[in-house]
């Protein structure tokens, strides 16, 4: 069932979206009470449409870190198993099943000198599991940018 959002819960939405606020700014940009506010939030962690959870991205160009992407395609019976695997690596620090150019789409992270190992690392792991890959793609060099996701 698709849950219906009214104006307010949007608004906050938009904010929470966009930023790190209290519950006092909230009020403020809301034209809301700050209790009404964090009820309004408690309903939607409640109801699982937003999740509370602290997230950094750091530079890790400064840190001397390359960030690498993965794009996989693998056989719908193995889907479950690859993603298993890919979670319990410690260097894989974003994993998502997607329905497009690619069944799985990781992060890892590693020492900005070892992004060809990283890769062939992880290649000759999933055969060794087991896992042929039909597909798997490699970017890196990629820098994080925080982007504005409020609604148009």
């Amino acid at each position: 069932m698709i849950e219906k959002l009214d104006e307010f819960d949007r608004k906050i939405l938009q904010y929470i979206c966009s930023g790190v606020y209290s519950y006092g700014q909230l009020e403020k940009l809301c034209n809301a009470g700050r209790n009404t506010v964090y009820r309004r939030i408690d309903r939607l962690e409640k109801k699982g449409i937003i999740l509370r959870k602290i997230s950094a991205f750091p530079d890790y160009t400064k840190l001397n870190l390359s960030a690498v992407v993965i794009g996989l395609n693998v056989k719908n019976e193995d889907l479950d198993k690859t993603s298993e695997f890919l979670k319990d690596l410690n260097h894989v620090k974003f994993l998502w099943k997607t329905y497009g150019t690619h069944d799985i789409l990781s992060v890892l992270v590693c020492d900005r000198g070892g992004v060809g190992n990283t890769i062939y690392d992880l290649k000759q792991a999933l055969t060794k599991i087991g896992i042929q890959p039909l597909k798997f793609d490699a970017s890196t060099s990629i820098t994080w940018e925080k982007i504005d996701l409020s609604p148009l």
